[in-house]
């Protein structure tokens, strides 16, 4: 079992050997160690692997020694501009004062205007940590007796002058808007650290992700409630074979401001979903399906699942049985094991989808009611194979009268499990994310779209396989005229040319 700690190493020599000998004297492997200089050079991240009880252990030990990170004792920074002259030994009066009043400069900028000229002057900014707030007051007052000072505003998402508290601030913002425990914002912090860590490595700005960490709490949290049915376009439609002699069968689109679409189909014996959108959200949408389907409550619910991402998969308790191939169940085979799924494989997107499960309120879905459709066949180079059903070996289908699809797998480009269904007499390919319809998503789902890749480079596993499977995806399409039903955005209608 692995374990994450972010622990304040003591500032003197040797603070990281005292760590080491909690872990050594449990027996306990470290992993990984790392910090990041940029915003605190006294945080440390250390994974560990062993025992469950020396974990355990190892966590009391640490607390009791006081290294873990504690609001408690934490202050704030406050951005100060001083205008001085320009000129030897200027600063040193207010450094004195600085002293006196036991604040610590975090940050430091000066610039100069009308160098050159008798009237130059610096402007100095310094960001100040401050434990005690009451004294901010009298500073400043006293300051402006050596010259002109104040206290300027400061977008934190641009500028970091509260290096010493960033991570222990961000975990803490998070667990207040979501209601998180201990362990929960411990977890934010830890998966906050390992993005900008990702980040760094592809050159970009490291500070930059934790605005868009922020903008996806705000759309998640602000969404719910009224403001998800404000923000969810709901449509209707009839299949396509309608119009080539085939009984049409009713289908309701529910587009929500983030997350998956959610189709239903209003079959011969029951209501059949593809996709269920985020946890968080649940009664949301059970109020839109039960205005939709007034009979909600009283027919059979069958739902299938294109692939396992959290945003397809959170309402699944809604439905009496679940549809899914090999793979995708996998995927929750995993996470009840408490073992990294096949997103998390991905170093790159696995932080963003930890913060992503706390935030929505994912849990696996226990597979009491799921059936398995079978596997794709390991051996395949296909980019889109065939689905076998595991007991026969032949090409596997999903039959929910008057469907009757065919059961396709992709190699794995936006994730393994990716499954496709195609009806040729209803007209219809469910594509989920291998196909998403870019150009029909609302503006709600468009703004909140596009901030995962800011966060995970990309949301495929492997983007340019991905790229080859879209394409592909249309070719097992008959001539003709079809509808595509994405994972995101409006229902396309296809032709396919002779």
């Amino acid at each position: 079992m692995r374990k994450s700690f972010v622990i304040v190493l003591g500032d003197h020599k040797g603070a990281f050997l005292e760590v080491d000998r909690i872990f050594s004297d449990l027996a306990l492997d470290i992993v990984r160690v790392s910090y990041n200089k940029v915003v605190d050079v006294h945080t440390c991240f250390v994974e560990a692997e062993g025992p469950e009880r020396a974990l355990a252990a190892a966590e009391e030990h640490i607390r009791e020694l006081g290294l873990f990170p504690s609001q408690n004792h934490v202050g704030t920074v406050h951005l100060v501009e001083f205008e001085m002259r320009n000129r030897p030994g200027v600063l040193r009066p207010t450094l004195e004062l600085i002293d006196r009043f036991d604040f610590n400069i975090t940050y430091f900028d000066a610039r100069v205007v009308g160098e050159g000229t008798p009237e130059a002057v610096q402007h100095v900014q310094m960001g100040l940590y401050v434990e005690d707030e009451r004294l901010l007051e009298g500073f400043v007052e006293l300051s402006n007796e050596i010259c002109p000072t104040r206290l300027v505003p400061y977008d934190k998402t641009t500028r970091i002058l509260d290096n010493n508290l960033f991570y222990v601030a961000f975990a803490r913002e998070m667990s207040e808007r979501f209601a998180l425990g201990e362990a929960e914002e411990h977890l934010v912090m830890v998966n906050a650290n390992r993005i900008i860590q990702n980040l760094e490595r592809t050159n970009s700005d490291p500070y930059r992700p934790f605005d868009y960490l922020r903008q996806f709490a705000n759309t998640v949290a602000g969404n719910r409630g009224d403001a998800y049915r404000e923000n969810t376009r709901v449509s209707e439609f009839t299949t396509a074979g309608a119009a080539h002699g085939a009984r049409g069968v009713r289908g309701v689109l529910i587009e929500p401001p983030c997350g998956s679409n959610t189709w239903v189909f209003d079959c011969d014996e029951c209501l059949l979903a593809i996709d269920t959108g985020y946890a968080c959200y649940r009664e949301e949408i059970l109020s839109i399906l039960r205005e939709r389907f007034p009979d909600w409550d009283e027919r059979r619910r069958e739902l299938f699942l294109t692939h396992g991402d959290v945003d397809h998969v959170g309402c699944c308790d809604l439905f009496d049985r679940v549809w899914a191939v090999g793979r995708t169940m996998d995927t929750f085979r995993m996470q009840l094991r408490g073992e990294p799924d096949w997103r998390a494989r991905n170093h790159m997107h696995e932080p963003y989808l930890q913060i992503t499960n706390l935030a929505t309120s994912y849990r696996p879905p226990w597979l009491s009611n799921f059936t398995c459709l079978g596997r794709r066949d390991e051996a395949s180079a296909a980019l889109i194979a065939p689905t076998l059903d595991t007991s026969t070996g032949e090409p596997a289908y999903l039959d929910v009268p008057p469907f009757h699809f065919e059961v396709w797998e992709g190699a794995g480009g936006h994730v393994r499990g990716e499954t496709v269904l195609i009806d040729r007499v209803q007209r219809v390919c469910v594509s989920g994310d291998i196909f998403i319809n870019i150009h029909g998503q609302t503006k709600p789902q468009r703004a909140f779209n596009l901030l995962a890749p800011f966060l995970m480079t990309s949301v495929d596993s492997v983007p340019d396989l991905e790229r080859e499977e879209r394409k592909f995806l249309f070719t097992l399409l008959d001539p003709g005229e079809w509808q595509v039903l994405g994972g995101h955005g409006a229902l396309l209608e296809y032709t396919r040319k002779e």
